[in-house]
Parts: C-alpha cells; sequence; structure tokens
C-alpha cells in the first residue's frame, strides 16, 4: 500500500498527516492492521515517530490500540451516517447563533467564495471538490464563532464524515448537491440578516435532510 506522504515539520507530524489523510481517504481502511516496521520501511523513518503519531490518531477515535496486538484502523458502521448528522445539527444550532453575532464582511465574503466554490463543482459534475468546499464552509462558521470547543468538536465531526463517505458513498452518485447548494445560500442570507430563528431551522433541516438522503442511499446498498 502507498501512502500518500505530506510536508512537514517534524517526523512525528510527517507520520501524524501521513497516516491521518490515509484513514481519512480509505487508502487505509477500518480494521487495517498498521504494522509499525512496515509503516517505518515505507515512511523512510523511524519507529518512535511513527508510535507518537499513532497515538494521536487513537485520541481522535481514528485508531484503536488494543495490548500484544498491531494497532488498527478504527471500524465503521452505517450507524456513523446518523451519529454524524446528529452531531453535526446539535453543533450548527450553536455555531449559526453565535457566529452571526461576530461575522464581520470579510467573513460573509468568504463563506459566499465557497458557496460559488461548491456551484462550480456542481456544474464541472465535481463531487470530491463540492465535498471538500462544503466542509470548508462548515469549518468557516465554526472559527468565526471564536469558539475553540465548537472548532475543534465540529472539525472532529467533519473529519469522521470525510471517512463515512469514503468508505460508504465514494462511488455513488448523490442528487441531492443542488438541494443542499440551496440551503447553504439561505444560511448565508440568514447570517447576514441576523435570522436567529431562520438559523435554527436551517441547522435542523440542513442535517436532517442529509441524513435521510444517505440513509436511502445505504439502504439501496442493503448496508
Amino acid at each position: 500500500m502507498k501512502i500518500q506522504t505530506v510536508p512537514f515539520q517534524t517526523k512525528e507530524e510527517f507520520a501524524y498527516l501521513s497516516l491521518r489523510g490515509a484513514i481519512l481517504s480509505c487508502e487505509l481502511p477500518p480494521g487495517e492492521k498498521l504494522v509499525i516496521d512496515r509503516l517505518s520501511a515505507e515512511l523512510g523513518i523511524s519507529q518512535i515517530p511513527i508510535r507518537a503519531a499513532v497515538q494521536r490518531l487513537q485520541t481522535e477515535g481514528l485508531v484503536d490500540i488494543h495490548p500484544h496486538s498491531s494497532p488498527v484502523v478504527a471500524q465503521l458502521s452505517p450507524d456513523k451516517v446518523n451519529e454524524v448528522f446528529l452531531l453535526l445539527e446539535s453543533l450548527e444550532l450553536t455555531a449559526f447563533r453565535a457566529a452571526a453575532e461576530k461575522i464581520t464582511p470579510a467573513g460573509l465574503d468568504e463563506l459566499e467564495d465557497l458557496i460559488g466554490t461548491m456551484s462550480r463543482a456542481i456544474e464541472d459534475g465535481d463531487t470530491r471538490a463540492w465535498m471538500k468546499a462544503n466542509a470548508a464552509f462548515h469549518r468557516c462558521i465554526a472559527e468565526i464563532t471564536e469558539m475553540a470547543l465548537l472548532v475543534d468538536f465540529t472539525d472532529r465531526v467533519l473529519n469522521e464524515w470525510e471517512r463515512v463517505y469514503n468508505f460508504f458513498f465514494k462511488d455513488v452518485s448523490s442528487d441531492r448537491l443542488p438541494e443542499a447548494q440551496e440551503d447553504h445560500c439561505k444560511i448565508l442570507t440568514c447570517m447576514s440578516d441576523g435570522d436567529l430563528a431562520g438559523l435554527d431551522e436551517m441547522a435542523l433541516i440542513h442535517n436532517r435532510k442529509a441524513n435521510q438522503a444517505y440513509q436511502a442511499i445505504l439502504e439501496e446498498k442493503g448496508a
């Protein structure tokens, strides 16, 4: 298996970012054993920074470590889809309101630019680009709140969604992107207008519609 390496400052950071990227993309799929000496040879670094990186990944819930055996990439079940959207709904009920109270014209411009990127991705049929910009849109709203814990929790849930999507839905076309894009435009309008009730409604609608759509895909696949 060839893990895509990334620029780094320390060997531990190099190992951490390389392994994390491979796990989120499912290049290292759920249940895969992380054999330290093999990873050491592949990444070209000693085992010590790899072990440190694996421990960091364990704290993020991406790796399971058990005594007397190799670490393994954390398993995924279809139930994770529901979990992700329930958590995002709860986080965004807070994030949307808090962001609306702090957002600046520059913040609105950044969100509008991300919506534009998503629109172009839909026109190009580039689902991967849309997914990347979509995650950036939701991360941007969390960052506008300046609430460090909320940013951290949102980032972790969005990372888990990236892994869930790549494992269950990577090769499945989705027809819901234009509808999701309409939601993003409504969220931006409500935020610009300071419409807190409207933002509450969109936090519920946006995540519940996404959950329902992906649950339907799972049902079709028999997952």
